[in-house]
């Protein structure tokens, strides 16, 4: 029934009775191109994932084409296709833009979680003294004093270039099965 109609309007008219303010015209334009611009923004929804509803969707369109002094309207040309193809494309762009707008979101939110992990002084600190009681007193020294910088202890002894190799690299190595472990 709605191909039918939207095949005999002549929908350039149809849009010039909106833009003057014809309550007809944008009842008309409502009842015929609502139906199907839903059903169409469900399926497109569907095929995209999206979690939005395909009401505010094609609330939005409508919106969209009465906003500023029906900006979007006067955009429509009918000699570049049918106005349902032109509610659709609208349709798209504002999925779109929710999803980037979702994305951008998420993108700040891992960024401030990251640097609120990174920067959490009282949890480092503890990752790393959990990490220190995984290695012997020789490594537990030279991690403290040669790869963290902390002050050496009295007695701290400094490695020749050998075992200072020897203790980097297993330190190194249990600090990465360390972290992989804690991560998992």
């Amino acid at each position: 029934m709605h191909r039918l109609a939207i095949k005999a309007l002549d929908e350039e008219s149809l849009a010039i009775g909106c833009l003057q303010g014809d309550e007809n015209a944008w009842a008309t334009l409502f009842r015929v191109y609502h139906p199907p611009l839903l059903v169409i923004v469900r399926s497109m929804i569907r095929a995209m994932n999206v979690a939005e509803q395909p009401e505010e969707v094609t609330a939005r369109v409508w919106c969209s084409l009465c906003s500023d002094s029906y900006y979007r309207l006067r955009r429509y040309n009918p000699r570049l296709g049918r106005l349902l193809d032109y509610l659709v494309g609208m349709a798209r762009n504002e999925i779109l833009s929710g999803l980037r707008a979702e994305r951008n979101r998420h993108s700040r939110e891992s960024r401030v979680a990251r640097s609120e992990a990174t920067f959490d002084e009282v949890d480092w600190s503890l990752s790393v003294q959990e990490f220190l009681g995984t290695l012997t007193h020789r490594e537990r020294e030279f991690c403290q004093t040669d790869l963290l910088r902390i002050a050496p202890p009295g007695s701290y002894v400094k490695p020749s270039e050998a075992n200072e190799w020897q203790l980097r690299s297993r330190v190194l190595k249990k600090f990465r099965k360390y972290y992989s472990q804690e991560a998992g």
